[in-house]
């Protein structure tokens, strides 16, 4: 049900909430009631099209006020309020889950618009109407599946492989079942890091010569396992797929229908996206978030303000990687980036060479590395952000349907 507030109310007399059809095409399903309610704050009436069509897709229900007076801090009545890009000001009182959302035109404010609100997700319509109907139907159904979240270097040689194995090393310490996956084929490297190199088990190239539905716990079962969780790489003598249009094509059917197994096999997927020069193709298109790792320098700031721009629209958190040099902090890169800052990854001894050595389980055990994993798990689970990103602190994380358990 699409609902709207009566402009001829304020929100201190008595606000109305006035039905309105959701569209819908002839021949398509019924779809049934909702309990899950969203309210979008606009004026434009394209903007609430827009919103009511993804609305009906996901099976939420739709509150729509034009101005926040309007809204009259109803915000016990909606599981999420989407703020259009038209709209000034603040949400006062409202602490749940925030989408800023926009047509493309207005991008680039639609960024500085959510820094300002605090919210960690964007959606720049219809461009991404798939990604906000998986974000309805996960408020509506939290346990639909395992969150899918993909580690992005802000710059060459940043370390985002490195973190997107200690991510996945401490939820599984904690007893999730957890996918850690290689989205570079050209790498290689998180076979050797994780010392998996020997043991057996399926690689991307077995994958993607799949074809039709995949059994989930099939495919778990068939991964290699090291360390308490499972691995899909390419290995470094996997084939990096065929350039043919027809094998592409085929390649990214099997990709797809890869990852959605491993949303119902698993409890949280981390996918380390790859080179940063196209984190947008190929794994990228599939995470829900992304966890942007940033060295401790303006210029690599500014470097990943480039690579913001160029992922899917998806919730975007950060980690900076230290050393931090003079006159810079963690705080100053967030900004300068412009999205929240969920952890910092200090300069830990030894950590480079346990990676190219394949000991890096060893390392996953630091308590540094504890502190920023545990903090990027605390930010997509919605369970606040600790004082690495205390400005944000309060607000619902950016995939909050991760399990906390296996």
């Amino acid at each position: 049900m699409t609902s709207r507030m009566n402009a001829r109310h304020g929100p201190d007399a008595g606000t109305a909430l006035q039905a309105a059809p959701v569209p819908r095409e002839a021949g398509t399903r019924w779809l049934p009631g909702t309990e899950t309610t969203v309210m979008v704050i606009s004026g434009s009436p394209a903007l609430h099209g827009e919103v009511a069509r993804v609305c009906a897709a996901a099976a939420v229900g739709l509150v729509i006020a034009e101005t926040v007076e309007q809204s009259g801090g109803r915000w016990g009545e909606v599981a999420a309020v989407l703020m259009g890009s038209d709209v000034a000001g603040g949400l006062p009182g409202w602490r749940g889950p925030t989408v800023v959302v926009g047509p493309t035109g207005d991008a680039a404010r639609m960024w500085r618009q959510a820094s300002r609100l605090g919210a960690d997700k964007v959606a720049v319509l219809p461009d991404s109407a798939q990604w906000l109907a998986n974000y309805f139907t996960r408020l509506r159904d939290p346990a639909d599946g395992a969150a899918v979240v993909g580690v992005v270097g802000g710059c060459g040689g940043a370390g985002a492989s490195t973190l997107s194995a200690l991510i996945a090393g401490h939820a599984a310490s904690g007893g999730r079942r957890v996918l850690l996956v290689d989205g570079d084929p050209w790498g290689g490297d998180l076979d050797a890091a994780m010392a998996a190199d020997s043991v057996p088990g399926l690689r991307w190239p077995d994958l993607l010569q799949a074809s039709g539905a995949i059994n989930p716990e099939q495919l778990a079962a068939s991964l290699p396992q090291p360390n308490g969780m499972s691995l899909l790489s390419w290995s470094a003598a996997g084939d990096a797929g065929g350039d043919g249009g027809a094998a592409a094509a085929a390649e990214a059917e099997a990709e797809a229908e890869v990852m959605r197994a491993a949303r119902e096999a698993f409890g949280l997927v981390v996918v380390d996206v790859g080179r940063p020069a196209q984190p947008a193709l190929g794994l990228g298109m599939h995470c829900d978030g992304f966890v942007l790792l940033v060295p401790g320098r303006l210029r690599a700031a500014a470097a990943a303000q480039r690579v913001l721009r160029s992922l899917p629209a998806a919730p975007v958190g950060l980690v900076v990687a230290g050393p931090l040099r003079d006159g810079v902090d963690a705080r100053l890169v967030a900004d300068s980036v412009g999205v929240p800052l969920v952890g910092r990854l200090p300069r830990i001894r030894g950590l480079e060479e346990a990676f190219d050595a394949g000991r890096l389980p060893d390392i996953a055990r630091h308590r540094k590395v504890r502190r920023v994993a545990g903090g990027v798990l605390a930010w997509l689970a919605g369970d606040g952000i600790p004082e690495d990103g205390a400005a944000s602190r309060g607000r619902r994380g950016a995939a909050s349907r991760a399990r906390r358990g296996p």
